[in-house]
């Protein structure tokens, strides 16, 4: 099959696109779970309510995956409220696993999928298709998945585009902000690639100012 090397490199940032609207509605479900709960604790724990102490700890939220209605639906899970509350704040459990899935996602389709189809356009290997930020994401990939999300201090040197993101012997923690400039970073990568390529060296906008790109193809 033929393909163009640009057709590629698109072929990856609507990929990336995808996990952008993916993060970005994954945090705003979290966001109204825990807006959610946190009404209905503040509702239980009114003062008529003797059964609930003033913090709580009797609270707990029952989650499924079929209808709640149905008399005889199973629960995959009941939490303590404030668990609950928790897991879905900015920041919580739930966004860090979503952040690291992610992060894996990005790296793993990259490295096995368009990583070779780029070098085979250009008649060389894999390795010589290569990035800063592309290399930190083997880095977090590897440690999210065989060092239990710690950073350890040999694998923080090699970081060079996220080393100030991540605490030396600390469980990776990857806020939002952290997420949304990895995201531009591989993009300017991609634009990168794309102006190489092209053999553009004059354009009024250059990669590193990039913070998002689409490329349209003549039909």
């Amino acid at each position: 099959m033929n393909e163009a090397f640009d057709d590629v490199i698109r072929e990856y940032i609507d990929f990336v696109n995808r996990q952008v609207n993916v993060y970005m509605d994954a945090l705003a479900g979290f966001a109204g779970h825990h807006t959610r709960v946190e009404r209905q604790v503040h509702r239980i724990n009114r003062p008529v309510n003797s059964r609930i102490d003033n913090k709580g700890q009797k609270v707990v939220v029952w989650a499924s995956y079929e209808d709640p209605t149905k008399p005889d639906v199973i629960h995959n899970r009941i939490i303590r409220a404030s668990d609950y509350i928790a897991a879905n704040s900015k920041g919580g459990s739930n966004e860090q696993q979503l952040s690291q899935a992610v992060l894996v996602f990005l790296y793993t389709y990259w490295e096995h999928e368009i990583r070779p189809r780029l070098a085979s356009l250009k008649s060389v290997k894999s390795q010589e298709i290569n990035s800063d930020i592309m290399g930190d994401l083997r880095i977090l990939r590897n440690i999210i998945l065989h060092k239990k999300g710690i950073m350890l201090p040999e694998e923080h040197k090699k970081l060079k585009n996220l080393r100030d993101m991540f605490i030396v012997d600390q469980p990776i923690h990857i806020s939002y902000e952290s997420m949304h400039q990895i995201f531009v970073l591989i993009k300017q990568y991609c634009s990168r690639m794309l102006f190489e390529w092209l053999g553009v060296k004059d354009a009024p906008t250059q990669p590193e100012d990039i913070v998002d790109i689409a490329i349209q193809k003549p039909r």
